[in-house]
């Protein structure tokens, strides 16, 4: 993979597997994303109208990678809305008042109302899974990798 390609597909039996990077952990959310979104239709026709707030808190980066990605397949589903761009404005964590550690997203989701006349959807996912996720620092920033379930 070339070490500017936001993201790439990996060989899977049944499901989409895709390895996304990015120099930041907003900047890694903001491929994971675009990877998954890209499965279920063309991003680049998706035209910005609607913007979703995304807030997401849990006790590891793979959980928030999940949750996050969770998040944009929920709105596909129950807005009717297939998103196009997403601005991840932070991911960080923080200590709670009991001492544990909290790893938090907040993000803008941008799309328009499914328009299946119009738009040109590829497949259905239906789950983000925990099967082999992972989030790594690395030299260049941050790795991760995901698997789809279809």
């Amino acid at each position: 993979m070339s070490q500017n390609a936001p993201f790439i597909y990996l060989d899977h039996v049944a499901d989409i597997r895709f390895i996304a990077r990015g120099k930041t952990l907003e900047t890694l959310f903001e491929n994971a994303a675009l990877a998954t979104l890209s499965v279920i239709a063309d991003v680049e026709t998706v035209t910005p109208v609607i913007d979703f707030k995304i807030e997401s808190e849990t006790v590891s980066l793979e959980n928030l990678m999940v949750d996050f990605l969770s998040e944009l397949l929920f709105l596909f589903d129950a807005e009717e809305t297939v998103i196009g761009k997403i601005n991840v404005s932070a991911v960080g964590k923080y200590e709670n008042e009991t001492g544990e550690e909290k790893y938090f997203i907040k993000a803008i989701a941008s799309g328009e109302p499914i328009d299946r006349a119009r738009q040109d959807f590829k497949t259905e996912v239906k789950a983000v899974t925990y099967s082999g996720i992972r989030v790594d620092k690395t030299e260049d920033g941050y790795e991760t990798e995901v698997v789809l379930d279809l």
